[in-house]
C-alpha cells in the first residue's frame, strides 16, 4: 500500500541519539489511547504470546529504540488492575478526559481544556471509525477525525516532522487508535529489527487447522442466533484468539515506528525524555468465555473492563514497577492535573494517582499514611448493557448486579440477581459464588450503593 510505504520509510530514518535521560520536570503529554486492548493479551502483563514486545538489537537498544509497549511498562509504572468503565470505548476515551466513571453529557472543563488553560498546545489524531461520542475534542486546538490507523500515524508523523518541541510551550498530543477491532484482518508491516515484512494475519495461526472465520458481522450473528452455541467450534475460536493476537502485536509494531520517528525528528529537544507517556486501553472484547457471545463488548466482566495502563516520565519519574491496586480510566485526568499544578474539581469521581507513582519531580510530595489512607479501599465500578448491569471489583472480587426499572433514576439495584466472581483466583469470571461467600457480597453491595454512576450505555456493535 503507497501509504504504509511512505510512512515506513519516513520513520526508517530515524538515527541514534543521545541516551542520557536528564532529571527533568515534565513538559509535555502524549497519549495513546487503544480500543479493544485486553490486559489479559499483552505479554507486558505477562500474557504467553510477547504482543506488546517487539525485540531489538543489543546496539539498537543503546540508540534509544526500545520503544515497544512492553519497553515503556520496563521503563515506567505498571498498572496490574486498571479498568474501563465499560466494554464502550468511546466512554473510556470520555472517562479520561472527564475524570467521570460512565457519561451522557461530559462536564466541563475536560483535561484537554484544563490543560489548554495552562498554556499546553493540544492537538488530537482519532481513529473515528467506531464513531467516537460528541465531546471527546473538547479543549483541544486541533482535533482530527480518521478513518483508519493508518491515517492516524501518517498525520501524527506529519505533525511530528514540522512541530517544534524545543519552544516555550508544552504539547498534549493524543493518539487513538481502533486497534485489533472485528472483524480481525491485521496486515502486513516492516519488523523493526529485519526490515522484512511481517504478516500478522499469519504470525500465530496454525494454516493446518482448516479453520476460517475471521469474525466479520455475518459470522457473529449468525452465531448468536444458534440454540446452545455462543461459542465457535474449538479450531474456528483458536483462529479467532491467533487473529486478535495478531492485531494487537500490529498495532504494538505501529506504535513503535511512530515513537521511533517521535525521537528521531526531536532528538535535539528531548521531547519523550521530557513527556509523560501513558498507554491505555479503553475498552476490552470477549473471545472465549463461555455462556457469553464472544465478540461482544456489553458484559461487566475482565474481558471487557480490565486494560492495560502504563505511565512513564524518564525525566523525573520512579519507574520499574508494576502497581498492584485497583485504578480507574478517570483517574488519569486529576493525576495530570495534579502533574502539572492544575486545579481539578473534588466533585469529579477519578482521583490522582501521583502517591502511588511516587511523586514525580516537582510534585507534591505525599506521606506515606496519605498514601495508605487514599488507596486503602480500592475499587473500581462499571456498567453493561443488554439487559442493564452494574459491576463492581477490588484487587480480588467482581460483583455483577442487574437494574430494574422502578420508574425512577437512578434504576434500582436487584439484590437478589448479585453474582460474585473470584477474579484472582478464576480470572475467566465463570463460579458464581455468591451463596457460598455472602459476606462480600453484602460487602460490594455497600460500595455499589455508595458510589454507584447514573447512566448505562448502549452496548457496543
Amino acid at each position: 500500500m503507497p501509504c504504509t510505504r511512505l510512512l515506513i520509510s519516513l520513520l526508517l530514518l530515524a538515527s541514534c541519539g543521545d541516551a542520557r535521560r536528564p532529571q527533568r520536570p515534565a513538559r509535555h503529554v502524549l497519549l495513546i489511547t487503544v480500543e479493544g486492548l485486553r490486559a489479559d493479551h499483552t505479554s507486558a502483563l505477562m500474557y504467553h504470546r510477547s504482543t506488546t514486545l517487539l525485540p531489538v538489537s543489543a546496539q539498537q537498544r543503546v540508540e534509544g529504540k526500545a520503544l515497544s509497549i512492553d519497553d515503556l511498562a520496563g521503563d515506567g509504572v505498571l498498572f496490574s488492575q486498571a479498568f474501563a468503565p465499560s466494554g464502550d470505548g468511546g466512554q473510556g476515551v470520555l472517562s479520561i478526559f472527564s475524570g467521570e466513571r460512565g457519561l451522557d453529557q461530559p462536564p466541563r472543563p475536560m483535561l484537554a481544556q484544563s490543560l489548554a488553560d495552562s498554556g499546553m498546545f493540544c492537538v488530537a489524531f482519532a481513529n473515528d471509525s467506531n464513531l467516537l461520542p460528541a465531546g471527546v475534542e473538547a479543549g483541544f486546538h486541533s482535533c482530527l477525525r480518521l478513518e483508519s490507523d493508518l491515517d492516524v500515524l501518517i498525520e501524527a508523523v506529519r505533525w511530528f516532522g514540522v512541530h517544534d518541541f524545543g519552544n516555550c510551550e508544552g504539547v498534549f498530543v493524543w493518539i487513538h487508535l481502533a486497534g485489533p477491532a472485528f472483524p480481525f484482518v491485521p496486515g502486513t508491516f516492516s519488523d523493526p529489527l529485519t526490515r522484512e515484512p511481517v504478516d500478522f494475519a499469519q504470525l500465530y495461526v496454525d494454516r493446518e487447522s482448516g479453520a476460517h472465520m475471521n469474525g466479520s458481522v455475518a459470522e457473529r450473528e449468525a452465531w448468536r442466533t444458534r440454540a446452545g452455541a455462543s461459542l465457535p467450534p474449538p479450531a474456528e475460536l483458536e483462529r479467532l484468539l491467533d487473529l486478535y493476537d495478531g492485531g494487537v502485536s500490529e498495532m504494538s509494531y505501529q506504535l513503535w515506528f511512530l515513537l521511533d520517528y517521535l525521537q528521531f525528528v526531536t532528538r535535539s529537544d528531548r521531547a519523550l525524555d521530557e513527556s509523560v507517556v501513558i498507554v491505555s486501553g479503553v475498552s476490552g472484547v470477549e473471545l472465549d468465555r463461555p455462556g457469553i457471545p464472544w465478540g461482544s463488548s456489553s458484559e461487566p466482566h475482565d474481558s471487557s473492563l480490565h486494560v492495560p495502563l502504563l505511565i512513564r516520565h524518564t525525566g523525573g519519574l520512579k519507574g520499574q514497577r508494576i502497581l498492584d491496586p485497583v485504578v480507574e480510566l478517570c483517574d488519569l485526568a486529576p493525576t495530570l492535573c495534579e502533574w502539572f499544578g492544575l486545579g481539578f474539581p473534588s466533585s469529579r469521581e477519578g482521583r490522582s494517582l501521583l502517591p502511588l507513582l511516587g511523586q514525580p519531580f516537582g510534585a507534591e510530595r505525599h506521606s506515606g499514611a496519605e498514601v495508605e489512607q487514599f488507596f486503602s479501599s480500592p475499587a473500581s465500578l462499571g456498567v453493561g448493557a443488554n439487559p442493564p448491569r452494574l459491576t463492581v471489583r477490588d484487587e480480588r472480587w467482581r460483583l455483577v448486579v442487574d437494574l430494574a426499572d422502578s420508574g425512577s433514576s437512578p434504576l434500582a439495584l436487584v439484590p437478589e440477581s448479585a453474582r460474585l466472581f473470584d477474579s484472582l483466583r478464576n480470572p475467566r469470571e465463570e463460579r458464581d459464588l455468591a451463596a457460598q461467600h455472602p459476606e462480600q457480597v453484602s460487602r460490594m453491595l455497600r460500595l455499589l450503593n455508595d458510589r454507584r454512576p447514573d447512566p448505562v450505555p448502549k452496548e457496543s456493535p
